[in-house]
């Protein structure tokens, strides 16, 4: 009979050839979940920085900058730039979300929620009226706005489904 010590060797050799095999599923595994995310797998880092981007060493940094970054502060001039560029957006953004008043806010993470709600057919269409919207004059941008926000959210949705602003008629308008 064999101690337990002489099997721990094909113990361990088949753990490892079991972790072997599930590497590639996990890797893939991995890929689903960043595309889920909007990211193609591997293109997280480095990215590239735009042509006439100068990144600001951490003594160039704003006092504001500083406190957004502050957990940055003893790798911030060897990390790559990058990684400081991404970084800087998020604090940005992040300065422009506390700057806002409370009622924005929840009004944005109202707007979130009706949109993680909405089917994936619906999503397409909003980002596809949206494009158009950023292509119309201001004036007739905020015309289409108002209208937006005087509906109810099956009034919205029903817009949706016929295209949206932008690209269609609001419900219940005579240009049906």
């Amino acid at each position: 009979m064999k101690s337990r010590f002489q099997r721990l060797p094909r113990l361990f050799i088949l753990g490892a050839l079991l972790l072997a095999l599930s590497l590639p599923a996990l890797a893939h595994e991995r890929g689903d979940r960043d595309r889920h995310h909007g990211h193609e797998p591997g293109t997280h880092w480095p990215v590239a920085v735009p042509a006439g981007v100068k990144v600001p060493t951490w003594e160039e940094l704003s006092p504001e900058q500083r406190k957004y970054l502050g957990r940055h502060e003893a790798d911030w001039d060897t990390l790559p730039a990058s990684r400081r560029v991404h970084a800087l957006e998020r604090a940005e953004r992040r300065a422009r979300w506390e700057a806002m008043p409370p009622e924005q806010r929840e009004r944005i993470r109202k707007g979130m929620r009706n949109y993680r709600d909405m089917s994936p057919e619906q999503r397409e269409k909003m980002r596809e009226s949206m494009r158009v919207m950023r292509s119309l004059p201001a004036e007739q941008r905020d015309a289409l706005a108002r209208q937006w926000r005087a509906l109810d959210p099956e009034q919205r949705r029903a817009w949706l489904e016929t295209g949206g602003p932008g690209i269609s008629p609001p419900p219940g308008s005579n240009d049906d």
